[in-house]
C-alpha cells in the first residue's frame, strides 16, 4: 500500500537500501530509513518487513569518521503491523556539530540483523559564497585568460555571516579542469584562469568535517570565433600533365579589427571535374609562420578548385572551433592539351602539277600520364607550305574529326614542303608537325594507244603506236622521250620489255614486232625529272 510517509517532505540524504523480496523472508528487511528535520535535531523513521513481528527496532548514531556510537531505543510503531509497519522516534536526536551516520537494528523471532550507513545527519556549519565573479564572459583563441573571485562565510549559531579563512575554493571550468584559490582573513579568495571553451563556469566550496560545501551560480562563458579569409592563386593557362602551385594566405581576425597571418592550420585543397565529377580532397597543405601556403598538383581535367578552413565540423582539431570557417575558389577553369601530329603525308610524291596533293594525319594530345591520345573535335588544324622550307604559309584550315584525323586535299602549283599546325587556343597547346616535300612535276599521258592488226597471222609484224603528250598545264605533244614497250603472253603474269622508242617531235612513237604468240602490249613512259610517268595502256592481240 502506499504509506502516508511517502508524501512527507523531509530534508534527508538516504542511502540505497535492499529491494522487497518477492516472497515473505524469516529475517527482518529494512526498506528506507528518513530523517524527518534538518540539522542537528531530528526524528528517525523507517520502514521495515518480515515474515514475523519485528520486536526490537533500534538505531545507532556515531561520528562519520569515528567508531563509537549512541543507541537510540525510542521506536514506535506509527503505521502498519509489526509484520510490514513503519516506526519512528518518540523524541528527536540530537548530535554535535558535524555528520553523522545512522545505522539501523531489525530484531524478529528468528534473529538480529544490523544495517550500517543507512542515513548521514549533516550538522554542519552553513556556509555562504558571495561577490563571486567569474571573467571575462566571452573570450576568443587569442585571449584565454580569466580570473575569478568570491568571498566565503560560515553562519554563526546567531544567524551572522563570519568570513572563513584558509579555505580553498575551486573554479570548474567549461572544459571541466579545475583552478583553486586559498581565501584570506576577509574570506576574500581570487585566483587566475585559462577560458578555452564555451559553457558554464562555477565556483564552490568542498566543505570539511565542520562546515558544508557550498557552489554559486553558474556564469556562462562564451567563445567567440574570429573571423577567418583566406586566397587562392593558380596560373592563368593550365595545362594537362603540368604539376602547377597553387598558393594563397590563410589569415584572422583579430577581436580590435586587424587582420593577421593564421599559421600552422591545415587547410583543405579541393577538386570538382567539370564532367562527371565530385569534389574530393586533392592536398591538405600546412599554413606557414606569415600564414602562406603553397602545394603543387597535377592538372587532369577541366574543373573547379576550392580551398576551405576550418569547414569540417565533424573531423576538425579543437582549436579550429576557435575560428569561423573561410574558403576560397575558382569557377569551372578550362584545360589545354599539349599536343602533336602523328602519322603526316602530303601524296603522292611526286604530284602532277595542276593535279591534288592529299595531305593527311593525326592530331595527337598529352594526357595526365603522359602518354598521348587521338584529339577530339575540339580545336581546329591549319595546313601550311613552303618553297623553301623555312617561310610558311597557310593554305587551309579545319576540325579534325571526332578521332583527331584530318585530311586536305589541295593542287599541286609547285615543287615545296607541306605541313600541319595546330594552333594554340584555349584548349590546345600549338604544336607543328613534320614536314613533307612534294615534287611537282608535268603530268604526262599516252592516247590513241594501238597494237594491230587484231588478229593477225603468226609471222606477221605487229605494230605499237600512240601518241605522248605532256601537260604544262596546257596540253601538248612530248617529243624525244622514251617509250618502254613490254609484252605478256597469254596465261602469264610477267611482263617483258621488248624495246624501247623515242617520240618523234609529233609526240608519236611506232614500233614494229613479229608477231609469235598471243598476248598483251603495254607502252610506258617512266617520266623524268622533270615530267612524271605516264599511264600504262595495254593492248591484246589474237595470234593465228
Amino acid at each position: 500500500m502506499r504509506r502516508l510517509l511517502a508524501m512527507v517532505t523531509a530534508f534527508v540524504v538516504t542511502m540505497s537500501l535492499t529491494a522487497v523480496p518477492a516472497e515473505a523472508v524469516p529475517y527482518p528487511v529494512l526498506l528506507s530509513v528518513r530523517l524527518l528535520s534538518p540539522g542537528g535535531t531530528t526524528k528517525i523513521e523507517l520502514s521495515a518487513v518480515s515474515e514475523t513481528d519485528i520486536s526490537v527496532v533500534r538505531a545507532f548514531v556515531r561520528p562519520l569518521d569515528g567508531d563509537s556510537s549512541t543507541p537510540v531505543d525510542d521506536f514506535a510503531l506509527v503505521e502498519g503491523t509489526a509484520q510490514d509497519g513503519v516506526w519512528r522516534t518518540e523524541s528527536a536526536v540530537t548530535v554535535g556539530q558535524g555528520q553523522w551516520r545512522v545505522d539501523v537494528e531489525l530484531t524478529n523471532d528468528d534473529r538480529t540483523l544490523l544495517f550500517n550507513n543507512r542515513a548521514t545527519i549533516d550538522n554542519r556549519v552553513e556556509t555562504v559564497l558571495s561577490d563571486v565573479e567569474i571573467s571575462p564572459t566571452t573570450v576568443d583563441v587569442d585571449n584565454t585568460r580569466g580570473a575569478f573571485k568570491g568571498r566565503l562565510h560560515y553562519r554563526a549559531a546567531d544567524g551572522t555571516l563570519t568570513p572563513l579563512a584558509d579555505a580553498t575554493v575551486r573554479l570548474t571550468r567549461p572544459d571541466g579542469q579545475t583552478d583553486t584559490a586559498v581565501t584570506g582573513a576577509d574570506g576574500r579568495a581570487e585566483g587566475t584562469t585559462e577560458l578555452t571553451k564555451t559553457g558554464y563556469a562555477k565556483l564552490s566550496y568542498g566543505g570539511d568535517s565542520t562546515y558544508r560545501p557550498v557552489t554559486s551560480a553558474t556564469t556562462r562563458i562564451t567563445k567567440q570565433r574570429l573571423k577567418t579569409r583566406i586566397t587562392l592563386h593558380m596560373p592563368d593557362r593550365l595545362i594537362v600533365g603540368d604539376q602547377v602551385t597553387v598558393s594563397g594566405r590563410l589569415e584572422r581576425q583579430s577581436r580590435d579589427g586587424v587582420w593577421g597571418p593564421l599559421a600552422g592550420k591545415e587547410l583543405d585543397l579541393q577538386f570538382d571535374k567539370a564532367t562527371g565529377g565530385d569534389w574530393h580532397t586533392i592536398a591538405a597543405p600546412v599554413t606557414e609562420a606569415d600564414g602562406s601556403y603553397s602545394v603543387p598538383v597535377t592538372i587532369t581535367a577541366n574543373g573547379a578548385w576550392l580551398i576551405d578552413f576550418a569547414n569540417d565540423p565533424v573531423n576538425l582539431r579543437d582549436d579550429y572551433y576557435s575560428y569561423e570557417s573561410s574558403y576560397a575558389g575558382t569557377n569551372v577553369r578550362t584545360v589545354a592539351y599539349r599536343t602533336s601530329i602523328s602519322g603526316f603525308d602530303a601524296a603522292p610524291e611526286p604530284a602532277g602539277l595542276g593535279g591534288t596533293i592529299t595531305v593527311s594525319g593525326t592530331v595527337m594530345r598529352m594526357m595526365p600520364d603522359g602518354t598521348y591520345v587521338p584529339a577530339n573535335a575540339a580545336g581546329s588544324v591549319v595546313l601550311q607550305f613552303s618553297a623553301n622550307g623555312s617561310t610558311w604559309s597557310d593554305k587551309d584550315v579545319q576540325v579534325p574529326d571526332g578521332d583527331g584525323t584530318f585530311r586536305f586535299e589541295v593542287t599541286a602549283e609547285r615543287d615545296g614542303y607541306w605541313r600541319a599546325v595546330v594552333p594554340k587556343t584555349g584548349y590546345s597547346e600549338p604544336s607543328t608537325g613534320p614536314a613533307d616535300y612534294v615534287d611537282v612535276r608535268y603530268r604526262t599521258h599516252i592516247h590513241s594507244y594501238n597494237a594491230s592488226p587484231e588478229p593477225v597471222k603468226k609471222g606477221a609484224y605487229i605494230t605499237v603506236k600512240g601518241l605522248l603528250y605532256r601537260y604544262m598545264p596546257a596540253g601538248k605533244p612530248g617529243p624525244g622521250a622514251n617509250i618502254h614497250i613490254y609484252f605478256k603472253p597469254a596465261g602469264s603474269s610477267t611482263w617483258t620489255k621488248m624495246a624501247i622508242t623515242k617520240t618523234a617531235s609529233n609526240g608519236w612513237f611506232s614500233k614494229k614486232f613479229k608477231a609469235s604468240k598471243d598476248g598483251t602490249w603495254l607502252a610506258r613512259y617512266w617520266g623524268s625529272n622533270t615530267y612524271i610517268g605516264s599511264n600504262t595502256p595495254s593492248d591484246y592481240v589474237d595470234v593465228r
